[in-house]
């Protein structure tokens, strides 16, 4: 009974301490923050079925090692703290690739535009629209789905231009991709002929903010190399209480899994913390369903 009672405590104490820090403002509504998380879950399940599979079974394979644990240690707290890091551990360490992902699609941005400016110097299209879908087949897959969608939409006759780029800037979700739709938008208005050297000078806005980001993410490398050591010593010190049952006694009772509950708890608060410093605020949009 009493081990059923640590356990609970200590489920709740880790659950709750993450769902007070993942609650913290971030300057979203709450409706529209829980709303992309839960379009990013799904979209994240959108995979094919081999790959869902395998995301089964690794959930699954660290749900046996936290009951492993916990029935190897007689600490139900260490079991569960197990599970959550183990299932959770791609989210609580994948700020990197969050980062590299936004970069990319920002570089991929760039590209784009480079391409749409040499593709109307040159006399490879006739307007921009055209440019449009002509350069689409050979842009970026971080960006291909979006852009080859905008292609088809500014060819059907019965849509709206303006419809289809802020739904080119929805897809994107992105400060960036709103300013190329902005950009884009107002040159079918107004069938400019300085298009070209517009979205010349875009790209070079765009290279800028890359090499900036780039720069920022390898500072930001040291410290997340710090983290995962720290993880990987307090994993080394759970390990050693474990093998000297003298020394981990106080541990069993249930106050001692009550501390060893908040102790956890804190160590992933402060993982979800420093991923909500390493990813920051994404800069407001101004386009599309997401402008504020």
């Amino acid at each position: 009974m009493v081990s059923v009672v640590a356990a609970a405590a200590g489920a709740l104490s880790l659950i709750g301490v993450l769902l007070v820090v993942a609650g913290l403002p971030t300057g979203v509504s709450a409706p529209s923050r829980w709303r992309r998380r839960f379009a990013s879950i799904a979209a994240s399940t959108g995979i094919p079925g081999r790959r869902r599979g395998q995301e089964r079974l690794r959930m699954l394979a660290w749900v046996a090692a936290g009951t492993v644990v916990w029935l190897t240690t007689s600490w139900p707290v260490v079991g569960v703290a197990v599970t959550a890091v183990g299932v959770w551990s791609p989210w609580l360490l994948g700020s990197a690739k969050v980062a590299q992902d936004r970069i990319k699609r920002s570089e991929a941005l760039e590209a784009w535009c480079r391409r749409m400016a040499d593709t109307l110097v040159g006399g490879g299209a006739v307007g921009l629209a055209h440019a449009i879908r002509v350069t689409a087949p050979h842009v970026d897959e971080t960006i291909d789905q979006p852009v080859a969608t905008l292609a088809r939409r500014l060819a059907d006759e019965g849509t709206s231009p303006t419809t289809a780029l802020r739904e080119f800037a929805d897809a994107l979700d992105d400060r960036d991709g709103d300013a190329v739709a902005a950009a884009v938008m107002l040159a079918l208005h107004q069938q400019s002929v300085g298009v070209a050297r517009v979205l010349r000078q875009l790209a070079d806005g765009l290279g800028r903010d890359v090499r900036a980001r780039r720069d920022i993410e390898a500072a930001r490398a040291e410290s997340r190399q710090s983290i995962k050591m720290l993880l990987v010593i307090q994993a080394g010190v759970l390990v050693l209480l474990a093998l000297v049952p003298s020394f981990a006694a106080p541990y069993s009772s249930p106050t001692g899994q009550l501390v060893m509950a908040t102790l956890l708890a804190s160590t992933l608060a402060l993982l979800v913390w420093m991923r909500r410093l390493a990813l920051g605020r994404p800069a407001p949009r101004f386009l599309g369903s997401g402008a504020r």
